[in-house]
């Protein structure tokens, strides 16, 4: 694709980089065998992002970072079985004569140590380690390195640019779901409103800092607001 950019064949570079993004996305349909992780890659992306859209007040945490960066390895060692196996009978001769997948499996594994070693200690600041070694980068990233090694996709950086613009798709993607997963919180929370005010408990107001609480802890502040709302209308009471 460079040397389309470079000539001025932007059409033929847009229509390479086109064709590369649709060659990531189908790879599990020409490899079944990918089929045993790129299913579990989307489970898990989808549940995370849905977890995290309901309880938006929570962070990642080290500990989950640290265990993102673990994944890296573990798929290194199974592209060493992918190799292992490549050709019949099965042979470590398998594994040097791909120097390619060699290469990135090599590199895949240093990265997981290197990447391991950062947030074991704590190196990037949280925001950034959070964001980098969260489930979404981490699992496209291992998904685009499989339709390297399964599928045969090239390693250059026409991949690289179709991984990247396939980030952002999914990336939307989930946003819209976390989008109508909070609409649907918040029609709960009006109801719950509705039926808290026809107890007869009176109204209530909550900020930013008490909705930063969460389900549990927001309910504890309407309670508490509630039974001050209470307290200062019998002390109204009295003194007439």
């Amino acid at each position: 694709m460079a040397i389309e950019l470079a000539n001025g064949n932007y059409g033929t570079a847009a229509q390479l980089f086109w064709d590369r993004f649709i060659d990531l996305v189908m790879a599990p349909a020409s490899e079944p065998d990918m089929l045993w992780f790129a299913i579990p890659l989307v489970i898990a992306t989808v549940m995370m992002a849905l977890y995290f859209g309901r309880y938006r007040w929570e962070e990642l945490g080290w500990n989950s970072s640290f265990a993102n960066t673990m994944v890296f390895l573990f798929v290194s060692i199974d592209l060493v079985r992918r190799m292992y196996e490549s050709q019949v009978p099965f042979s470590w001769m398998n594994i040097y004569e791909n120097p390619l997948y060699i290469t990135i499996t090599v590199v895949l594994a240093l990265f997981s140590i290197a990447s391991m070693l950062v947030v074991y200690y704590h190196l990037l600041p949280k925001k950034l380690a959070f964001t980098i070694f969260s489930n979404l980068p981490v699992n496209l990233a291992i998904y685009t390195v499989m339709t390297i090694v399964y599928v045969g996709v090239p390693a250059d950086w026409t991949t690289v640019g179709a991984g990247v613009l396939l980030f952002l798709v999914v990336w939307l993607l989930l946003k819209f779901l976390q989008f109508l997963q909070r609409l649907s919180a918040r029609r709960h929370d009006e109801e719950e409103k509705g039926d808290w005010e026809a107890d007869g408990n009176g109204e209530y107001e909550l900020d930013e800092k008490d909705l930063e609480k969460g389900p549990q802890g927001s309910m504890k502040v309407k309670e508490a607001k509630s039974k001050e709302k209470k307290a200062e209308g019998a002390k109204k009471r009295k003194k007439k």
